[in-house]
């Protein structure tokens, strides 16, 4: 079972198996949820996925024209999930969100989403596929 948790331990995210996909995303949105030049999501069927404790969410329309809601602790702030009409029955877990940092090196991505907003001192993950948007 893979865990992932918010700074202060109120919210908890629990899935089996593996992620079907891991995949960065160069998208504004996801720049600014992350604080980063881009966001680390693992991809995990709704069905194999749980949630503890009471996330705030707060719900806009994306880059790729669908409505996403992003998840998050009420008490420290971190960006845990999000899921929205374009991926129906997908969570995009926050891999800066999972408890066992040795995942990281299993998770390589394997697709990077708005490569044409990828800052341009960053190279195109090799092996990953590249798409323009979601």
């Amino acid at each position: 079972m893979t865990t992932s948790s918010c700074a202060c331990g109120a919210v908890r995210i629990e899935y089996t198996g593996d992620p079907i996909a891991k995949c960065v995303c160069h998208c504004l949105e996801c720049r600014k949820s992350s604080g980063s030049t881009h966001a680390l999501s693992l991809l995990v069927p709704s069905a194999i996925f749980r949630v503890t404790g009471d996330p705030a969410s707060f719900s806009y329309k994306a880059a790729s024209g669908s409505t996403v809601t992003r998840y998050f602790c009420r008490g420290c702030g971190i960006n845990l999930y999000s899921d929205g009409e374009g991926a129906p029955g997908i969570k995009f877990v926050r891999g800066g969100a999972v408890d066992d940092s040795s995942l990281m090196e299993r998770c390589r991505p394997d697709m990077e989403l708005f490569i044409e907003r990828r800052a341009g001192w960053l190279s195109a993950i090799e092996g990953a596929e590249q798409k323009e948007i979601m």
